[in-house]
Formats: structure tokens, sequence, C-alpha cells
């Protein structure tokens, strides 16, 4: 089974400077011009997955239109807490870095584990749900592919978050 793992394209919520959000919004114009831009062809994939969030059902809608996207929650970004709606710039660096790379978690926030948790639920889920031959698209959010790539894939280059940042993984029953 291939699956390919889609970041949402732009809201005007990036490049504001906040650490994490619970802020939903849709996409800008120039996030909507970009998926545009990205659009697979037809047949290209059987299935379409995205987190609830609107910024990933309308960047699924655009990129693929052909298949209604099923929305799960266990492909939503990581709840960071006490974190939420607070700004980068009112933190060290160094501090980030650690709660980016699990060394450190803020009151409340969501777990390593408690991710990866969610995460082997939606991998056992699409297997069930589908053969080795599926060709599968995710569209989520960057801090999940970035726990896809360095603890599934033991990958550790980043994604680009600047536009639709993708990568493949091949998953077997």
């Amino acid at each position: 089974m291939e699956v390919t793992f889609l970041r949402h394209a732009k809201t005007d919520l990036n490049g504001k400077g906040y650490i994490a959000t619970k802020k939903d919004y849709f996409l800008n114009e120039i996030g909507r011009e970009e998926c545009l831009r990205n659009v697979f062809s037809p047949n290209s994939f059987n299935s379409v997955y995205c987190s609830p969030y609107k910024r990933t059902i309308e960047t699924a809608k655009i990129v693929y239109p052909y298949l209604e996207p099923v929305i799960l929650s266990n492909l939503v970004q990581r709840d960071l807490g006490v974190l939420n709606e607070k700004m980068k710039k009112d933190y060290s660096i160094e501090y980030l870095k650690s709660v980016r790379e699990y060394l450190v978690n803020p009151e409340n926030a969501e777990t390593l584990e408690d991710i990866m948790e969610r995460l082997n639920d939606f991998f056992e889920y699409i297997k069930l749900q589908h053969d080795d031959n599926s060709r599968i698209l995710v569209v989520t959010h960057n801090g999940i592919m970035r726990i896809i790539k360095k603890f599934y894939l033991n990958e550790v280059n980043n994604i680009d978050s600047q536009n639709l940042g993708q990568f493949k993984m091949i998953l077997k029953k």
C-alpha cells in the first residue's frame, strides 16, 4: 500500500508567530492557488483521508477533487496544552526546540506516546480498509508529518512548511 502524506496549504494563520493554535482557518488565496497548481490526476488514489480541520479538508478537496475525503481525528496536529495560542517570540529557541523534539512536554500537552498511539490506530485502520495495492492520500499537519518521518521512516529531514510538503511511505498488511 502506498501512502502519500501532504501538508495542508497556507492559511492566514501561517507566519503569524504562533507556537500552536486550535484556531480553525480555511485556506487563504495563496493556499488555494498553491493547491490548484498541484492537483493530482484522476485515479492517483483509491482513498483520501484528512484531519477535521478546515484547512486540511479544503486542501484535500482541491488537490484531489475526485473523491470525498474521509475525516479522521487521528490526523489532527499535536495539542500543545498551555502553549496553544502563545507566540514563539515569548519563548527561547532552545525551549521551543526541546518541545518540538519531545524532550520537554508542556503542561496539558499531548505526549509523543499519545500521538504515536493515535497514529498506530490510523495505520491499523487503513490496513484493514485497503489491500496492498491501494494508493492513499493523507492530508494532515506539519507536526504529524515530522513524527511519521522520524519515528516510522527513521528520517530526520524536515517537511517544507512553506508549501505543500509531501512524502510517501509503503505499508504492508
